[in-house]
């Protein structure tokens, strides 16, 4: 069952609306797509605004209580996790979160009989034809009678014109698929309630929602279900446990951290790399995960430590910050900055660097919020040799980047934004992946890495603490992907690091 309407196309040059209309004006109020019938981000910095970047994304979303775009949130670890490679806890544990529980406690009470906790027996089914179910934010009760598509349905609408595209290509694969398109219109009721009807109940995959506090719902409904759930969008963390059906595909914080820290330390020596943060609780909670990874990477924590500077200049412009004694004279120095909602900060900080490395080589590593800054010149940028971090890159001299953004241009009269790719690479991964594996393809995930045009999918399993120290596998908190790109600014622009 769907519940977005079918609008006519205003007349009005608005081409979101030709999108509006192809995506959804072929949906019946249960549509299948099939072959023809042959046989189809919660922070102690937000008062920090209007300089709030929320933690790591999966680009920017809207969110409904602030009527604005924003970066997806809640990107630290469970504080009972490990990885399938870590033998042993870290000496650090990793940071929770800091965002509140619903109210009310778990949503979705499991019917008489079942017990989630219990695993099934682990058997995947080949089928004909499998059920996946969309679970998408169009706020179409927002859409009344106005001439222009209100901006909270752009990014749903972007994820499942790209979806579609894939599903397209998976029917002429031969993979049959019944599909169902929800609107959770942003409501944790609106995602109960749909995740008790049977259309969600037997599903075989469920993709969506975007919203963590819906993230939260379907989940634990769907681990009740034994349903595969895939969260497209945000990274968000603590939503579930001990769910080995749920699939997280925006790497969280910690990974991004790790992942920097890996580019860094095959290139560079640890006496060449500074930490550097402001003196915010959540900022220098953050140098744990660079030193935690360094430590695996030396193999012993007796190695040598990251340097760390934190910054305690309170100043507007930050010109009290004395950098100038970390640059290491006849060397190369790595400055990596785990901090993004104060730009003017991290103005400040190339600023500096730029004056006071002289004739020394220095190099920047940020974070993916740093692409989106407006007021540091790129010349910053190219001079120190930035780096970032990111979930999202498309090469746009990909021949199949090229092609797909002309077929969405083609189809629905815009351009593709970011949620177009990312549907359209989720859809085609997962679809494989069923097509091959049947109904429990999430426990082939972390054997099957793949590069699609927005990422590479290289999923692992996470299993709790306790699980691990007894040396027993079998339990999954969640499955995550831990592939993070990292790009260099080069020649003025974002382009993938060696």
């Amino acid at each position: 069952m769907t519940l977005v309407r079918n609008l006519r196309q205003r007349l009005n040059g608005n081409n979101q609306w030709l999108l509006l209309v192809l995506i959804l004006g072929t949906l019946s109020s249960c549509d299948a797509f099939r072959k023809a019938q042959t046989d189809d981000y919660g922070s102690d910095e937000k008062t920090e605004a209007p300089e709030v970047l929320d933690d790591i994304q999966g680009d920017q979303v809207f969110n409904p209580r602030t009527g604005q775009y924003e970066y997806s949130t809640d990107v630290t670890e469970a504080l009972d996790t490990v990885k399938w490679s870590v033998q042993l806890p870290e000496n650090n544990p990793p940071i929770g979160s800091e965002a509140t529980e619903l109210a009310g406690g778990t949503d979705v009470t499991p019917p008489l009989g079942s017990d989630p906790n219990y695993p099934d027996d682990g058997k995947s089914e080949k089928l004909n034809r499998y059920n996946v179910a969309f679970l998408l934010p169009f706020y179409s009760h927002r859409f009344g009678d106005g001439t222009e598509l209100p901006r909270s349905s752009g990014p749903a609408l972007q994820f499942y014109g790209g979806a579609k595209m894939a599903l397209d290509e998976l029917a002429a694969e031969d993979l049959n698929l019944n599909v169902t398109v929800h609107d959770t219109k942003g409501s944790r009721e609106t995602v109960r309630n749909l995740m008790g009807t049977r259309e969600l109940q037997e599903a075989h995959m469920v993709v969506g929602p975007f919203i963590k506090d819906n993230i939260k719902i379907a989940a634990e409904a769907a681990k009740v279900n034994r349903t595969p759930i895939i969260s497209p969008i945000s990274p968000s963390s603590n939503v579930t446990n001990n769910n080995s059906y749920f699939v997280q595909v925006s790497p969280y914080l910690q990974t991004h951290c790790e992942a920097i820290t890996q580019h860094v330390r095959a290139r560079h020596r640890p006496e060449q790399i500074v930490l550097v943060v402001r003196n915010k609780e959540a900022e220098i909670s953050r140098l744990r995960y660079f030193q935690a990874e360094n430590a695996r990477l030396n193999g012993s924590e007796d190695g040598p430590r990251l340097k760390e500077f934190i910054v305690t200049d309170q100043t507007s412009d930050f010109s009290e910050m004395d950098i100038s004694s970390y640059i290491l004279e006849g060397d190369t120095t790595v400055f990596v900055v785990p901090s993004w909602s104060n730009e003017s900060f991290i103005y400040s900080l190339m600023r500096n660097l730029q004056v006071a490395k002289q004739k020394n080589h220095v190099i920047v590593y940020g974070m993916p919020q740093w692409m989106k800054y407006q007021r540091i010149s790129y010349d910053y940028f190219e001079q120190l040799h930035l780096h970032v971090s990111s979930s999202f890159y498309t090469d746009m001299d990909n021949s199949d980047v090229t092609d797909f953004k002309q077929k969405y241009f083609d189809r629905y009269g815009i351009v593709p934004g970011n949620e177009a790719y990312i549907g359209y690479d989720v859809m085609l991964y997962f679809g494989r992946m069923m097509s091959k594996h049947g109904t429990r393809f999430q426990d082939r995930l972390d054997a099957e890495a793949a590069r699609y045009l927005h990422t590479q999918f290289s999923f692992v399993r996470e299993v709790p603490l306790s699980a691990a120290l007894e040396e027993d596998f079998s339990k999954t908190n969640l499955i995550q992907n831990k592939y993070v790109n990292i790009l260099k600014f080069e020649d003025y622009y974002f382009q993938l690091a060696e």
